[in-house]
């Protein structure tokens, strides 16, 4: 099976990121984010002649910082501008979103890239998928969330993957 084959193959070269296409087979990508052990970068809908801007997910989480470093790498090797965007679930901002947020828009700061901050309430994966439409490259961090209750709730990357109609790099 070709998600065994891939697992086998980054488990024994050690990549850091593992390219797919973006296919109707949304199972297989939802099963090669959860049992690579590499970053996924799925090419939903890729456009060569769209100008892209990449979106930025970023909240308190432990991936959020190699995201945001990931992100860096992209947008400047792609000379785009990045849209950071944090999304709470209720109408108020936690502390530790709010400095992820400051922290990631210093760091673009830091290394020259133009951006702005989004702030939403909502639903997460949807907002995220939404505001991504189909003319960004969405980053966010992979979920460490235990693969029991992923399997039977699934979590916030899966979700965005699953409704987005663009590329979306998930990092591990």
């Amino acid at each position: 099976d070709i998600v065994e084959e891939l697992k086998n193959e980054v488990q024994n070269h050690g990549y850091d990121v593992t390219i797919i296409g973006g296919s109707g087979k949304r199972r297989m990508s939802h099963d090669l984010t959860q049992y690579i052990n590499s970053s996924i970068f799925v090419v939903n809908n890729y456009k060569p002649n769209q100008n892209y801007r990449l979106l930025l997910a970023v909240d308190n989480s432990v991936g959020t910082k190699k995201a945001v470093k990931y992100g860096v790498r992209i947008a400047q090797a792609l000379d785009i501008e990045v849209d950071i965007i944090t999304v709470s679930k209720t109408d108020e901002f936690k502390d530790d979103y709010k400095k992820a947020a400051d922290w990631a828009s210093k760091f673009l700061r830091r290394t020259n890239i133009n951006h702005k901050k989004i702030f939403l309430n909502g639903n997460p994966s949807e907002l995220i998928s939404r505001e991504a439409g189909d003319n960004h490259i969405i980053v966010m961090g992979s979920s460490n969330r235990n693969p029991l209750k992923t399997f039977f709730q699934g979590n916030k990357p899966l979700k965005v993957l699953e409704n987005s109609q663009c590329p979306i790099l998930i990092v591990k």
